[in-house]
């Protein structure tokens, strides 16, 4: 049976829909509804990917709009890994007009240094990861 396009969207997704992703994720193994659903009212920006319906991908961001922003929950289903769907995410949430003043975008990731930096992170001590742009 054929793929369905992936479609992106900068919308938040339904709790529900993160907590099946998040099944797949090791390090959410842990989160409950109630603190996703409480988790995404508080994200500042959410891209989604998804495969007809389904949400297959999704990154957050958390940010003051002005001077930093952290890059969190960057998630593609497994049967959807190797599609160029996470970098997408990435790339999508970090040309947001609202995020064209930011100067530094943060990320924290234990194993996947390689992956951010194909996309201009810097790696830093400790497993932190830095993008510093020119704002404006």
């Amino acid at each position: 049976m054929p793929q369905a396009p992936i479609t992106y969207q900068v919308k938040k997704p339904r709790a529900e829909e993160v907590m099946e992703l998040y099944a797949h994720a090791p390090w959410a193994k842990e989160r409950r509804l109630p603190q996703v659903r409480r988790m995404l009212r508080a994200t500042a920006l959410c891209v989604t990917a998804r495969e007809g319906r389904r949400l297959v991908g999704m990154a957050r961001v958390l940010t003051d709009f002005t001077f930093r922003a952290g890059l969190y929950d960057v998630i593609v289903s497994p049967d959807c890994h190797r599609r160029g769907i996470g970098s997408a995410l990435v790339r999508l949430a970090l040309k947001q007009p609202r995020l064209k003043g930011v100067d530094q975008v943060w990320l924290y990731t234990t194993d996947k240094q390689a992956f951010y930096a194909r996309l201009g992170f810097k790696h830093l001590p400790g497993n932190m990861m830095v993008l510093k742009r020119k704002a404006g």
